[in-house]
């Protein structure tokens, strides 16, 4: 059996590693590299294409509306008599690297066929080339009510971080333990693992900041300002064992799923060499 106490001694991970991203991202000696970037415009899709399950790549029904710098999935616009309310949009451009923030908050209308259920939306990272498929092969940054900061790996495989006194493991993965990748669950044509945050900082009812470190094969999820999730090891798990690619980048999408929900300061700011090393030193 693994031992905690071990494991935090011998490699210096204490509990306080959870905000070590944060803090030297205060002490970068390299602003510009950290510098932030738009996704967003605030003003149209440039930069972005657009899927609406069982529609199309053309937002003929208005699911997409934006005002005053805020994006806004399924807002009063929505064509209602319209029954797909499923899809995402997704940056054009490939990134590996990055530090991504975010601010999201809920509507109030749900759709069906969810509506009964839990608000639900996404980040997915990681994504391959493919733009006309409701589930692309990626990484999800669940945002679902109760489930804010979940990963799941959509048709690839990840290890999730430990928790090293209450505090999920970052920023390195430490050699002694197992590297052995859980069986994902097939359903639909498609393999999923699904990877429970640790702890619950959301609010229902304004914004949330949402920020997405992605280095090399690893990232860390935070939600308002708390690492709730890391991933390790992630791999396109196409193929045999043998044949899995690391997992490093990739596209960014924003999906809709059949819930209102709205975004805003959509940024993001490349890692250099050196910033990312210090990360890694622990």
């Amino acid at each position: 059996m693994f031992d905690r106490r071990f494991a935090i001694k011998a490699f210096g991970l204490a509990g306080a590693s959870g905000m070590l991203p944060l803090r030297l991202l205060a002490q970068s000696p390299s602003p510009v590299a950290w510098e932030w970037q738009s996704l967003f415009n605030g003003r149209d899709l440039e930069g972005w294409t657009f899927f609406h399950d069982k529609v199309g790549n053309r937002d003929v029904h208005r699911v997409v509306s934006i005002d005053q710098g805020i994006l806004h999935f399924l807002g009063p616009k929505f064509d209602r008599a319209q029954k797909s309310t499923m899809g995402h949009i997704a940056t054009t451009k490939e990134w590996s690297n990055y530090h991504l923030r975010l601010d999201f908050k809920w509507g109030e209308e749900r759709y069906s066929p969810r509506s009964l259920q839990r608000r639900n939306s996404g980040i997915l990272y990681h994504m391959g080339p493919e733009r006309d498929r409701l589930f692309p092969d990626c990484v999800e940054f669940q945002i679902e009510e109760g489930d804010v900061g979940d990963a799941i790996m959509v048709n690839t495989k990840g290890l999730q971080g430990p928790l090293l006194g209450g505090t999920p493991l970052w920023p390195n993965w430490i050699p002694a333990l197992p590297k052995t990748y859980d069986q994902p669950q097939a359903a639909g044509g498609i393999a999923r693992q699904w990877f429970r945050h640790s702890g619950n900082y959301e609010n229902l009812s304004g914004w949330n900041t949402l920020d997405l470190y992605a280095i090399g094969d690893q990232a860390a999820h935070l939600v308002n300002g708390r690492i709730v999730l890391t991933v390790f090891s992630m791999i396109d798990s196409h193929g045999t064992a043998d044949e899995a690619k690391p997992l490093t980048g990739g596209r960014i999408a924003l999906e809709f799923e059949a819930a209102e929900v709205m975004f805003r300061n959509v940024r993001i700011r490349q890692l250099d060499d050196a910033l990312i090393a210090r990360l890694k030193q622990g």
